[in-house]
């Protein structure tokens, strides 16, 4: 199977590179990344010469001049990108980078026969307006979520008869801080950046601490299996071992158990893959001697609250938020805002009225609006008192 991963080099990307690369069955045909071009060429010459382009002009262009004597081609520019991927020559695609910038793509993708692995919640969630008719992403046999979550639920839900299900349950590890009894205003960008279970990119790392992310998921859910917001709840499990749990309406509850490693969530995504045992991702149950549950709490988890109404409003809210949250973590990890401050502003920036998107054009501009509103929110923070 030929495939393209876009984020190569970022944490996930990097797990998905590694995985296929013990899969000659996968030939990889196109790598993206962001900035990190040293690293691209060395991904890029790991395998058979695919094709590779870097969305910084500067690091392309410092690619390119690496590469003049190399079989590995540097496309110029996102079109080529484009026209490659939407082409005869690719079979599937990684969405591995975080952000909206390739919203348009996806967009394409989903009324072509190539297979999706999606990890970017940012395009699901911003473009959920968008998710309908012939692009209903419920509807989509070949799209693969590629989070431990949804995968999870994927195959829970698998064979169930949908209208006897109750609840579906996502599962959140409370992040870094769910035990923290010391001052909000203390946590330095990394602390929050140090997970208790998962190794993460930055951007997710961060909205795990405040639990963001999980409300960026309850969104993806609805948009991925079609249940409505009163049927999606969270619960902390804190040693991250249950990843989802189905509840039936004669009350049984089914859960599915795996060791908190993406590894074995990427590998479970390659269908055309048959994957002996593998020692390194088993569950030990020796070692596994309580789990934990809680509910999120409010007080502490208001990011994680704001995110489901977002959901709940619909239109362009989700995407107005995705950008919002954007520009908060960048403050954050700049150190120009504090932990707490994340979603008070945030909070501030949803009195904003905001459009219903009808084209991928609308989501990037309402992203792009949401986040402007919440670095002039930053900028002028001291009025908030935050």
């Amino acid at each position: 199977m030929r495939v393209a991963v876009i984020g190569s080099t970022g944490y996930l990307g990097e797990q998905i590179c590694n995985v296929l690369s013990n899969f000659p069955e996968f030939e990889v045909k196109v790598l993206v990344a962001n900035v990190n071009w040293e690293k691209l060429i060395q991904q890029a010459r790991s395998f058979r010469n695919p094709s590779i382009y870097l969305v910084n002009p500067e690091a392309n262009f410092r690619a390119a001049g690496d590469l003049k004597e190399s079989e590995i081609e540097v496309l110029k520019n996102r079109d080529e990108v484009k026209e490659i991927l939407l082409g005869n020559s690719v079979d599937g695609i990684f969405f591995a980078l975080s952000g909206v910038d390739w919203i348009d793509l996806f967009y394409d993708l989903l009324i072509t026969n190539k297979t999706i692995w999606m990890a970017t919640k940012e395009i699901i969630v911003a473009g959920s307006e968008l998710w309908k008719g012939e692009r209903d992403l419920s509807q989509h046999k070949n799209l693969i979520a590629l989070d431990s979550e949804h995968n999870a639920l994927h195959q829970l839900i698998q064979g169930q008869n949908k209208e006897h299900i109750a609840k579906i349950y996502l599962t959140a590890s409370g992040g870094a801080f769910y035990e923290w009894q010391g001052d909000l205003n203390e946590i330095t960008p990394e602390m929050a950046l140090s997970h208790p279970n998962w190794k993460m990119g930055t951007k997710i790392t961060i909205d795990s601490a405040n639990l963001i992310n999980k409300g960026l998921e309850v969104i993806e859910a609805n948009c991925l299996f079609r249940f409505p917001y009163s049927q999606i709840d969270v619960l902390i499990q804190r040693e991250s071992v249950i990843h989802a749990l189905i509840e039936r309406k004669d009350g049984f509850i089914m859960a599915l158990l795996s060791k908190p490693d993406m590894r074995s969530v990427i590998l479970h995504t390659l269908k055309n893959v048959r994957t002996s045992p593998r020692e390194e991702y088993k569950l030990d149950f020796t070692r596994l001697h309580q789990l934990h549950f809680d509910y999120p709490v409010p007080d502490r988890f208001q990011g994680f609250y704001l995110a489901v109404k977002v959901g709940c409003l619909g239109g362009g809210y989700p995407a107005f938020f995705c950008g919002a949250d954007e520009a908060c973590v960048q403050a954050f990890l700049n150190h120009r805002i504090r932990f707490n401050h994340i979603p008070i502003l945030l909070e501030k920036t949803l009195e904003t009225t905001i459009t219903k998107p009808k084209s991928v054009s609308d989501v990037i501009d309402i992203y792009n609006q949401g986040y402007k509103t919440a670095k002039n929110l930053i900028q002028q923070r001291r009025s908030l008192k935050c």
